[in-house]
């Protein structure tokens, strides 16, 4: 009896959880500047793939294209090997980045108004404090002068 309950439950549930939010993956491409600092990232979301490109100080540290499928990418980081992994968990973007034996992840999320993006960085292994940073998008006009 209690059965017939559950898979309707279990399938609401499931459809919910995996439910593809389009338009935070919209949002999150663009040009985004540290509020307070040097750093930018570009990110320019496609299907189910993703072009990344990290400045400091205006100089590229890395660009690679991945998908967001949570398939493994090998990337160059700061001129280091490093392997990626993207994917959405709604409209949060989610990197994993295996440098060494160090591992970071990183959530971006960009806010309902789209202007703002924080990254949380968090180290994995080893163990470490979570940073969150925060960026504004650079409007079209602002990146061409």
């Amino acid at each position: 009896m209690k059965w017939k309950w559950l898979a309707p439950g279990a399938a609401l549930f499931m459809a919910g959880a995996l439910a593809d939010d389009s338009t935070g993956r919209a949002n999150i491409s663009g040009e985004w500047r540290q509020e307070a600092g040097a750093e930018s990232w570009i990110l320019q979301s496609k299907e189910d793939a993703i072009h990344v490109a990290q400045l400091r100080n205006g100089q590229k540290v890395t660009e690679f294209d991945c998908n967001t499928l949570g398939q493994e990418c090998e990337v160059k980081d700061a001129g280091r090997h490093a392997k990626v992994t993207f994917y959405f968990n709604g409209a949060k973007l989610v990197q994993l980045e295996t440098r060494g034996s160090k591992v970071v992840k990183r959530r971006f999320s960009v806010d309902d108004q789209g202007d703002s993006m924080e990254v949380e960085e968090i180290p994995v292994v080893p163990e470490g404090k979570t940073v969150i940073e925060q960026f504004k998008r650079v409007q079209a006009s602002a990146a061409q002068k």
